[in-house]
């Protein structure tokens, strides 16, 4: 007869036959796969590292910039606007934001094509944050 300790360290427990550990319990309910692993993503180097690294300050900062341009830009041509609805004005800065970046990106050796949904989103909500922050506060 086993002990508990050694039961355990075969993978049984008191009630269980040879054999039939938690494993097989799973195996038997969820098929072959439940034990197996995912795939690990390959360690990256330090230079792949610094380069994501760059990239996203690059990203964060670029389109701030931007928005606070366009903040200044609305200030300044406050007579043209005034007349205009303010969503009109916020689908043009988007759109504006946008073409901007998807041009000029290529130029600072940032992979457009490897952005995903959720990247626009991120670098836009920068750019109009600051815009609306930007205008506000040269609004009052």
């Amino acid at each position: 007869m086993q002990s508990f300790g050694e039961m355990v360290k075969k993978g049984k427990t008191a009630g269980n036959k040879e054999g039939q550990g938690h494993a097989a319990d799973a195996e038997a309910t969820l098929g072959p796969r439940a034990n197996k692993m995912p795939p690990r993503a390959k360690p990256k180097s330090a230079a792949e590292r610094k380069k994501d690294r760059i990239d996203g300050i690059t990203k964060t900062v670029y389109p701030a910039f931007l928005g606070v341009l366009a903040g200044f830009a609305c200030f300044y041509s406050a007579g043209t606007i005034s007349t205009l609805p303010w969503h009109f004005v916020m689908v043009v800065i988007i759109l504006l934001t946008y073409l901007i970046q998807k041009v000029t990106y290529p130029f600072m050796k940032i992979d457009v094509a490897g952005f995903h949904a959720k990247d626009w989103f991120y670098v836009e909500f920068m750019a109009i944050d600051l815009w609306l922050v930007t205008w506000t506060l040269l609004l009052n």
